[in-house]
């Protein structure tokens, strides 16, 4: 166990708000567990990561050697569909390995990762990297249920050439501190990349998401939407940086982060970056967190619904349209495990 320092940002702020990073107690986690592939038509083991990957701090990205490696490598102009799935059984239950992806030019992939179990202590470390040629296309969808009381770190670094496309969904429902770094480069001419998530916080539970995206292409676009809930006594913080490089011009991106917070003793903490040294861009942030308006609250149970179905309505319509981006085969289990976790709540 190491004391470490994870997801800075990329310019610093005032050391007193002590927002800069976050402090992490850190076990580097063995082998463990095997992720299960739906399909290994495409997969290979071994691999390496390059070592310009970002990951959430170097102590984390070293600790992915020891882990297990897999290389998927979708052939230019085809389709493929590609489940991956890491279960955590037992008392204890770890994993640690890495995940090279590489989109030839104009292939497409429609990826889930699933992360599941009812361990109830571990680290999951995973790292991927993604290497998306020209116009090729990447959908992400990832669900993270259970395992209440696992540290989960999900680091992963895109590049994206000329006209390529990736667009990563994320529900963060499960694990008891998650920890997610993701790093995307806009290299080519009308790259685009779209970071969105969806959680809910109950309990004592920490999410920490930090998102860095450089805008170096001409008229590429970027967007980071985080949207959910937080309960009890849990925590969020959110690191978003979009970075206009020079050269990048006629580009366009935007961030948001929006938080519910159904508790007082809920802390939410919001930093939204824009870097800019390009004059023709055009960037966009926002940010927004505090308690259910109780005019709506009335309003609903006033036309016959109760406090929680009231609730669960405005929470729901605030991240619905990201779950509904998402893969279909996975919308019904996160709003079934967002109702079991929020519904018998006290306002």
């Amino acid at each position: 166990m190491e004391d470490i320092r994870i997801n800075r940002l990329p310019l610093l702020t005032y050391r007193y708000l002590h927002t800069n990073d976050t402090p992490v107690a850190f076990e580097a986690p063995e082998k463990g567990n095997r992720p299960v592939f739906s399909d290994l038509s495409h997969v290979k083991e071994g691999g390496a990561l390059p070592e310009n990957f970002r990951g959430a701090s170097e102590e984390t990205v070293k600790a992915l050697e020891k882990g297990s490696h897999y290389t998927i490598t979708i052939p230019a102009g085809e389709k493929a569909d590609l489940t991956i799935t890491l279960s955590g059984d037992g008392d204890v239950s770890d994993f640690a390995g890495t995940f090279l992806f590489h989109l030839e030019k104009e292939a497409s992939l429609n990826l889930i990762w699933v992360l599941k179990g009812e361990t109830k202590k571990g680290t999951c470390l995973a790292g991927a990297y993604y290497d998306l040629s020209e116009n090729a296309c990447l959908k992400v969808s990832r669900v993270e249920t259970g395992l209440s009381g696992v540290a989960v770190f999900d680091q992963r670094h895109t590049v994206l050439a000329e006209g390529a496309r990736a667009d990563f969904s994320a529900a963060e429902l499960g694990g008891e501190n998650i920890y997610v770094h993701s790093y995307g480069l806009l290299a080519g001419d009308h790259a685009a990349m779209t970071e969105k998530a969806v959680y809910a916080g109950t309990k004592k539970q920490h999410l920490d998401f930090f998102y860095h995206i450089d805008h170096v292409g001409k008229k590429t676009h970027a967007e980071i939407d985080v949207k959910g809930a937080l309960d009890d006594e849990s925590k969020k913080i959110f690191r978003g940086t979009l970075d206009f490089k020079k050269g990048c011009s006629g580009s366009v991106g935007d961030e948001g982060d929006y938080a519910i917070q159904l508790s007082p003793k809920t802390k939410n903490v919001s930093l939204p970056l824009l870097l800019c040294t390009e004059d023709d861009v055009q960037g966009n942030h926002a940010s927004s967190a505090g308690q259910l308006d109780a005019n709506t609250i009335y309003f609903l149970m006033s036309r016959g619904f109760s406090l929680e179905e009231a609730r669960r309505i405005v929470i729901e319509a605030l991240i619905r349209p990201i779950i509904d981006g998402m893969d279909s085969s996975v919308r019904d289990e996160i709003i079934t495990e967002l109702r079991q976790k929020l519904d018998s709540k006290e306002l």
